[in-house]
């Protein structure tokens, strides 16, 4: 019978024999994918490896900023520069200075069109409660008799601390 530390040993030999082999074996490997690489032309962005822009729908530079949550719809832009701005944060020079900022609006006609006036919540609760509730349709008069026949009835289960229970 084999004891604890000639198993810990045998498996401590047989751990090193397969590292030796893994880097025989990488060696090989790595000479056949340098050999298909140098073949076809490839880049590192070509296999979707390095640089974080190379996977799709990423911008370069752009990476989580601790406290953003989204960038924002642009809402004003530059005429002459063509630069947009959200209206968040601190606004740019070509803005700064200005007087009106609607014009500087991107959809200069829906700002223009006259915005819709709401009530005020308690009106809209005032209306909601006067308002008149529809009342239900007649029931017929064997519907019941046949709703009865429909149901099929189950036994309530109940569940308390991962036990079934009627």
């Amino acid at each position: 019978m084999k004891t604890y530390k000639a198993v810990r040993s045998q498996i401590a030999k047989l751990e090193r024999q397969a590292e030796s082999l893994r880097k025989n074996e990488l060696k090989t490997v790595i000479a056949q994918i340098r050999k298909t690489v140098s073949d076809y032309g490839l880049t590192a962005a070509d296999l979707g490896l390095g640089n974080k822009a190379a996977k799709p729908g990423r911008k370069p530079g752009k990476g989580k900023r601790r406290g953003s949550a989204s960038v924002g719809v642009p809402k004003y832009r530059d005429p002459a520069t063509q630069q947009t701005w959200t209206g968040r944060g601190r606004p740019p020079a070509w803005i700064a200075a200005a007087k009106n900022r609607d014009d500087y609006l991107i959809d200069a006609a829906k700002a223009a069109a006259p915005r819709r006036k709401t009530k005020p919540a308690a009106t809209v609760k005032a209306t909601r409660a006067t308002a008149k509730k529809p009342t239900a349709p007649k029931k017929k008069a064997g519907a019941t008799k046949k709703r009865a026949k429909r149901m099929i009835r189950t036994p309530a289960v109940r569940i308390e601390s991962g036990v079934a229970s009627e």
